[in-house]
């Protein structure tokens, strides 16, 4: 009797603790509920594009019954069944009606592609990852020898981070359950033919949204401004009334938000660069004086530059050819005539990073008038990132650098400050524009705390713990990032991007 009321014993509490873990799941009732979500922060903002997908998808009638407009077993949208295994949702219940949990948004396993193009490609900042899914019950219920399918319960939730070791899981600290008047709410800014006006859903929401906002929301979204307005009411409105979640700014006009770059392989041992500009003068066959040199255009792409190329030079016909790093022997498809100009200077479609480098070229005639890349005559040096910048009192240094075009920072951590996320439990790294621009003038959402950077694996050095951050401000010309001790107390800024 004594072992049998052991296990019933265990049996409740097993009970208990399942029980209480679905309780747990938090519900949202309304888009003042979503402002609470630290989207870009913890959670994707992919998410929230997502669910506006979903609202719009999927028909509310009248009683609040959802229905579902597509075949989840088809794997439409990336559907497919969710077992709920790890126990992160209620169990199904029993009876007559048939109930099955599925998920959607795994843009891996899209195959018809029917998403639309702004869940697939979503605007700079709203990668995600492919970490987001919506979940959804559906209530199957056979009447008169149909099938009706109708959703009873619909979540967001995202998978654990890679780092955690977790497999496939979902996170139940982000997994939300999301109420048919959420729904109802987001179906207001619906985009297409149906799509309401901006002033119309500024004033139903309550948004302080001005019309320099409004202008600006259609500026950057287009087709898509209802579906901007609800992330600037979601996301900006919320951390514009509330000083302790993070720092603020008067007004903003950039209303992309941050997002973290996968970055693929970058050479090492670069947090030690040159930040002076210097002009190669190679010498091949016989002297030249042409200079050549990378830098930035005005959108984050690379830009290349040449100066006081030789007459004779000029009379045989070049071209500059921009290579990946100076042990690339592949001549890339980015290169420019430069007819008989001695110096000027062409924007390019690549993207900034370091390593980048031009190179002067003889031009190849084929087929009578082809211009092909033809010998190599000189080259410039290598793009490099500027150098990093102490941070006054404390053992550690502050980096800008640039990453697929855009404005990135680096925190060098002397490996003997082991007490530096406590000192910097408050501090954050914002990214400016230009100089003038105040403290809380940053770009919107271009920031981040100093104890969320994420440790770096491209830089190792044998004296400093390297950490990132990757925003998604385009690296351009008088870009700057400052290091914020506590609340606008600049403790060093990095010299402006040149």
């Amino acid at each position: 009797m004594m072992k049998m009321s052991g296990r019933v014993t265990s049996c409740c509490v097993a009970l208990f603790l399942t029980l209480t873990s679905v309780s747990a799941v938090k519900k949202l009732n309304s888009i003042n509920d979503l402002k609470k979500i630290n989207f870009g922060l913890s959670v994707p903002t992919h998410s929230l594009l997502l669910l506006h997908w979903f609202a719009n998808i999927v028909d509310i009638d009248n009683n609040d019954v959802i229905y579902l407009t597509f075949d989840p077993n088809n794997e439409d949208y990336g559907s497919h069944h969710y077992g709920n295994y790890e126990r992160l949702l209620d169990p199904l219940p029993h009876g007559n009606m048939r109930y099955r949990y599925y998920t959607v948004g795994n843009l891996h396993q899209n195959s018809p592609m029917r998403l639309p193009s702004y869940i697939i490609y979503p605007p700079a900042g709203y990668e995600g990852r492919n970490r987001d899914r919506i979940i959804f019950r559906v209530r199957e219920q056979n009447t008169r020898g149909q099938v009706l399918q109708r959703i009873d319960r619909v979540y967001i939730t995202q998978h654990y981070e890679t780092s955690e070791n977790q497999g496939t899981r979902y996170d139940p600290d982000y997994t939300y359950q999301v109420t048919t008047n959420l729904l109802r709410e987001i179906m207001q800014f619906s985009v297409g033919e149906d799509q309401q006006s901006l002033p119309e859903l500024r004033e139903r929401f309550g948004s302080n949204a001005d019309d320099s906002h409004l202008r600006d929301i259609r500026n950057i979204w287009g087709d898509l401004a209802s579906l901007g307005l609800l992330v600037f009411i979601v996301i900006q409105e919320k951390y514009s009334s509330n000083k302790h979640n993070r720092p603020q700014r008067a007004s903003s006009r950039n209303l992309q938000p941050d997002f973290v770059v996968n970055i693929p392989e970058i050479r090492q041992n670069h947090m030690e660069v040159d930040t002076s500009r210097i002009f190669a003068r190679l010498l091949q066959d016989e002297r030249d004086d042409a200079q050549l040199e990378v830098t930035t255009s005005r959108n984050g792409k690379a830009r290349i530059v040449w100066r006081n190329v030789p007459k004779h030079r000029l009379n045989n016909g070049v071209m500059v050819v921009l290579f990946k790093n100076n042990e690339d022997q592949e001549a890339s498809r980015i290169y420019e005539s430069i007819g008989n100009r001695e110096s000027g200077s062409c924007d390019t479609s690549v993207p900034l990073n370091e390593g980048l480098q031009v190179r002067l070229h003889k031009v190849r005639i084929e087929c009578c008038f082809w211009k092909r890349v033809g010998e190599e005559i000189c080259r410039g040096p290598e793009f490099k990132n500027p150098k990093a910048v102490n941070i006054a009192g404390y053992n550690a240094k502050l980096q800008l650098f640039a990453k697929d075009g855009k404005a990135c920072a680096r925190l060098f951590v002397k490996k003997t400050f082991s007490e530096w996320r406590s000192e910097f439990n408050k501090s954050w790294v914002g990214f400016y524009t230009s100089a003038d621009k105040a403290t809380c003038h940053y770009e919107w959402w271009q920031w981040q705390w100093a104890t969320k950077f994420r440790p770096s694996t491209d830089v190792e050095n044998s004296s400093y713990d390297v950490y990132e951050y990757h925003s998604g401000m385009a690296i351009s010309p008088g870009v700057e990032a400052r290091f914020i001790l506590v609340d606008e107390e600049v403790k060093v800024s990095t010299p402006s991007w040149r």
